[in-house]
């Protein structure tokens, strides 16, 4: 959830886990850590730190902003010594020392670290949405660790209803970012609300983390999508294995569906339907051109400047799909903006064309080359299952004219007639129901999911054609 390939970013900041942390002071003060940092504009912002227990039983830590709306940014490498924790983010680094209660903190980026206090609290602050679940719940939730690929071991939930023998199911798959079970962001959980709304309607949900996010193990930094696709097919065969689900089903959002139909794909056998919300059906270097024209657009760009933008983007994404090696890629990035005039980088600064996939920190990431490279109507060919595809006609990000067109074509030339597409007016791409359909509008929107939405995917899964 968690966004699109672009805004991914934002919440992206720190990645992927290499060390293991063994027991001691991360074990004994396991729970939820809050304090106060003063920032060299005056401001004191809340820095929250989670010590808790992986899926396969090691002992880790994420990091959270809660004023900056952000939670469980996943720690590269922790270090303890004695009763002090070191805890890396690749942009940041926070070190904790015990001090009879509490955590004496200090957070560096930048020339001088800055000096926190940090106490138990029960959790971190956070926006309560309407459509947060609330209890009682006519469903139990049973915690998972689910075995994939790489020795990676995957955190998940499984809702299953009360009373109802062999109901249908459905796997959750997130869009691109760190996403967690719950696809967290701006106080919404779509994912939660989703299961929610499933489970009391007597269907069983699975949702996990994604690998190196929150209570999954694994490599998130360099991850890739074939890794993805392992983990998602590793879901799939333990739901299989359980032999207690009528139908198997898998729900994706943004980049979710080209995942969940590349495991469709392979195995006809255990995936019995499909739903794509917000799905891409283009290729990803004519998704992510397309994604950058609208966001150029939307940041005031005009029709002339939007042009000349385009052909600088074009050329930066071609750049990486033909250049395999990270260093040579990034000299050649390099030059490729040195040669533009002075009022073309003033420009491209100006409209923000040189952050998230066009800044050179992506541009070294395993999964964006895969991305510009992918193709995900190969994999919606090869799907024969039954397939609900959704878009909102607002949608900035992943445009559903031009997608749910891309998946309707390749399902059709596969042969594939079960497909049922729908264009939703008035939602964004987090299917709520908006005004712009721009990013800023994520936090100001009180609904989560708009009902529509919720009713159309219960229809579909209940009993899919």
């Amino acid at each position: 959830m968690k966004l699109s390939f672009r805004n991914a970013v934002a919440l992206s900041m720190a990645l992927s886990l290499h060390s293991f942390a063994s027991a001691g002071i991360l074990q004994e003060h396991q729970g939820h850590w809050l304090g106060g940092m003063k920032v060299p504009d005056g401001r004191v912002l809340k820095i929250g730190a989670e010590l808790f227990t992986r899926a396969d039983g090691s002992y880790w830590a994420s990091v959270s902003s809660p004023d900056q709306g952000v939670y469980d940014i996943p720690v590269k490498i922790i270090k303890e010594h004695g009763d002090t924790l070191e805890l890396d983010l690749v942009f940041a680094a926070m070190k904790l020392t015990w001090s009879k209660d509490h955590f004496v903190g200090e957070w560096t980026q930048g020339p001088a670290p800055l000096a926190l206090t940090m106490h138990r609290v029960k959790e971190f602050p956070k926006k309560i949405r309407l459509q947060t679940p609330k209890a009682p719940f006519p469903y139990r939730n049973v915690s998972l660790a689910i075995p994939s690929t790489e020795g990676v071991t995957l955190g998940a939930t499984l809702s299953i209803p009360n009373g109802k023998r062999n109901p249908n199911m459905v796997i959750l798959v997130h869009g691109s970012g760190p996403g967690t079970r719950d696809e967290e962001l701006a106080g919404h959980r779509p994912f939660a609300v989703l299961a929610d709304y499933l489970a009391r309607r007597g269907v069983a949900v699975l949702r996990y983390d994604k690998r190196g996010v929150s209570r999954s193990t694994g490599d998130y930094e360099n991850h890739t999508l074939p890794q993805l696709v392992d983990d998602l097919s590793a879901v799939v065969q333990t739901m299989v294995a359980r032999k207690q689900f009528a139908k198997i089903g898998l729900i994706g959002l943004s980049e979710g569906p080209q995942i969940a139909a590349e495991v469709a794909a392979k195995n006809p056998n255990a995936v019995d339907f499909v739903v794509s919300l917000a799905g891409t059906g283009i290729p990803g270097i004519e998704m992510l051109l397309l994604q950058d024209r609208i966001w150029a657009k939307d940041h005031g760009a005009n029709p002339v400047e939007v042009e000349r933008l385009m052909v600088y983007v074009r050329a930066y994404y071609e750049t990486i799909m033909t250049n395999a090696e990270v260093q040579p890629r990034i000299e050649m990035l390099k030059a490729l903006y040195e040669q533009l005039s002075p009022e073309e980088k003033i420009l491209v600064e100006k409209h923000k064309m040189n952050e998230g996939t066009l800044s050179l920190s992506w541009a070294t990431k395993p999964f964006l080359r895969a991305t510009l490279l992918s193709n995900p109507q190969i994999a919606w060919a090869r799907v024969r299952c039954p397939v609900l595809a959704l878009g909102g006609s607002l949608d900035h990000q992943v445009p559903a004219k031009e997608n749910l067109a891309g998946i309707n074509a390749a399902l059709k030339a596969g042969g594939n007639e079960k497909v049922e597409s729908v264009e939703l007016l008035s939602l964004n791409h987090l299917f709520q129901t908006a005004k712009t359909g721009k990013e800023d509008e994520y936090d100001k929107i009180e609904e989560t999911l708009a009902p529509i939405v919720l009713h159309r995917i219960a229809q579909f899964v209940i009993q899919p054609r």
